[in-house]
């Protein structure tokens, strides 16, 4: 029988879905299954309700489940909506990234006995080892001055993973770097995150012993946001659901695969779905946006999928804003004007419900410049951030929001930082150390309680109370260990977060009291009550002279944007973007042009 411990809190919120043909559909699955999601439409409960469904009807302990996802926030969600129903990561139940699901569950326990050409014991490098051993064998092959970066090398890895001659002939540059870095890596006895992916790929498609060993652990695999996976993820799941006799249930929106530079596909999802064997439902109600804003979306992605918003009645605001200046005109247009008719023209809005979104981190410089002149505190999420989001500054950050006030409510809750403190362990403990760590870690979180202490000290006291002594022992912890030291550097006195208190801390990934700055891209999963976008200029989204391919990508990219609003959009432009080779007056972006077209024809402008 399936486990009877598992909490029956899914069935309330299950009721729910009733109203709803597609949620319902999907809930109701019972074979392989995927689940096309719009923006908006509710795809994170039906996954958490549907995982909460099969661990308590479906599988019986100590079987369970696999849910795998791209990026730590996405995981980060998924934990917390699990925990909410009374589920955590548990020996049954895997909630991570895909790099974190092949490196405990398949090239761990099995890597060694495939005789992979791996040092064992794995150890990760971390991020300046990487640059380093990237810039080393670049260099030797091409000269200083080389041409390639270090993510066409990634995108290369990532996306061609049968290393024949042919295979590689169309990019024998990044082939031949490819080999070259990776040698770097095994003479130092290293792997990256790269690495986790192609072995676990190689471990699942060339050894079919392995298959009834991953099926008698997670006979369900769960994939979470399967457009920005890519061809290393998508050989993974189609080998263990259609040969290795896994439950499949995946969910995704192709029009949200905004990841084509690391060799993401959204076209996988596509062809995934279209399977005979696979059960098709999509996800058509928007609870997020207001009706205008989901039919201008529709409009701006430039094909139909059927969209309807939840509350009909609800009013938005869809602006074109041209400003002078440049993105400084228009990061100054923003502070001055779009976010204090915001605030006010709605009760109890705050910064918290605002959100600025651009292309590139440069870009981003200049409106945290305008933002910290204008005196608003903010929250920034793009590559200038000062560290990484990994599983332990995750875990960190949890941490801070649960000393910061959390623990009045249980959000997030103790048990599940307990349990993720002891998932940071590569080998098992015996149970009287791991009941003593337990007791050592509630003692230490609890006497760090303040709601207003400053985020310094309280990172300094974890450091010091556990978390180094972990990191010192753990050497796969090492690339994870930086990120750590990043985040301790940045909130020093004189540091990019030195301001920072606790519970701000633990709202970076969202606090009511900072203004969002983030990138088109880090924006996808989040939505805001008001959205602007800057930088709508030619040449900027879109490039000039992109391919049909990267056009496309660029598009999505846009709507991504779009439909991260719940009542206001607000699109700023110049009509120029500032080059090295001077300003280049190239007009709007083709894409608020076609979009006010559209409008304006549907009487909707």
């Amino acid at each position: 029988m399936p486990s009877r411990s598992i909490s029956a809190a899914y069935l309330g919120q299950a009721a729910d879905l009733a109203g709803n043909p597609g949620q319902l559909a999907a809930y109701d699955s019972t074979g392989h299954c995927v689940v096309l999601a719009g923006p908006g439409s509710g795809k994170t409960k039906t996954l958490v309700l549907k995982l909460a469904r099969i661990l308590a009807e479906d599988v019986r302990a100590p079987r369970g489940a696999a849910c795998i996802t791209y990026s730590q926030e996405c995981a980060r969600e998924l934990t917390r909506r699990l925990e909410g129903l009374g589920l955590r990561e548990a020996s049954n139940l895997f909630i991570g990234t895909v790099h974190g699901f092949c490196l405990r569950h398949l090239l761990m326990p099995y890597g060694r006995l495939a005789d992979l050409p791996l040092p064992f014991p794995l150890t990760m490098a971390t991020q300046r080892q990487s640059e380093a051993l990237f810039k080393r064998s670049g260099d030797r092959l091409f000269g200083v001055n080389h041409p390639w970066k270090s993510i066409d090398l990634g995108r290369h890895r990532r996306s061609v993973l049968d290393r024949t001659a042919d295979d590689w002939e169309a990019e024998a540059e990044l082939a031949a770097w490819t080999v070259a870095y990776e040698a770097e890596l095994r003479r130092t006895g290293l792997i990256d995150f790269d690495d986790l992916i192609v072995f676990g790929q190689q471990l699942i498609a060339e050894h079919d012993w392995v298959l009834p060993l991953v099926q008698a652990k997670f006979p369900v695999l769960a994939v979470d946001e399967y457009q920005d996976l890519g061809v290393a993820l998508d050989r993974i799941v189609r080998r263990l659901a259609f040969e290795g006799d896994v439950r499949l249930f995946a969910v995704g929106d192709p029009d949200q695969s905004i990841y084509g530079f690391t060799g993401a596909d959204g076209g996988l999802l596509t062809d995934l779905a279209e399977r005979g064997d696979v059960e098709r439902v999509q996800l058509q109600l928007n609870y997020r946006s207001a009706a205008r804003i989901v039919s201008a979306s529709e409009m701006a992605l430039g094909e139909t999928r059927g969209y309807q918003a939840s509350d009909q009645a609800r009013q938005a605001v869809i602006a074109f804003v041209p400003c002078d200046g440049g993105l400084e005109g228009q990061a100054a247009h923003a502070v001055a004007e779009i976010i204090p008719v915001a605030l006010a023209s709605k009760p109890g809005r705050s910064l918290g419900d605002i959100a600025v979104l651009y292309k590139d981190f440069r870009a981003g410089n200049i409106v945290a410049d305008a933002a910290t002149a204008a005196g608003y505190d903010y929250v920034r999420i793009d590559t200038a951030a000062p560290y990484r989001k990994v599983a332990l500054t995750s875990w960190i950050e949890d941490c801070a929001a649960w000393c910061a006030g959390g623990w009045r409510e249980a959000r997030p809750q103790l048990r599940g930082l307990l349990d993720r403190w002891h998932g940071f362990r590569r080998t098992r403990v015996r149970d009287q150390q791991a009941r003593e760590e337990a007791r050592r870690l509630t003692a230490l979180l609890w006497s760090l309680r303040d709601d207003e202490a400053p985020a310094r000290g309280f990172v300094a006291a974890m450091r010091a109370g556990l978390l180094d002594a972990l990191m010192a022992t753990e050497p796969g912890l090492a690339d994870q260990r930086e990120q750590v030291d990043r985040m301790t550097e940045a909130l020093a006195v004189g540091g990019a977060l030195a301001e920072l208190d606790m519970a701000s801390l633990g709202g970076r990934d969202g606090s009511p009291l900072h203004l969002n700055l983030l990138t088109l891209h880090s924006a996808k999963g989040c939505e805001y009550d008001v959205v602007i976008m800057v930088g709508l200029d030619l040449g900027s989204l879109p490039w000039l002279n992109e391919s049909p391919t990267k056009l496309r990508e660029s598009r999505r990219l846009f709507y991504v944007g779009l439909t991260r609003a719940r009542d206001e959009v607000h699109m700023l432009y110049s009509g120029f973007v500032d080059t090295p080779r001077g300003r280049m007056y190239r007009g709007r972006s083709p894409f608020l042009n076609e979009l006010e077209q559209r409008m304006a024809e549907a009487g909707t402008t």
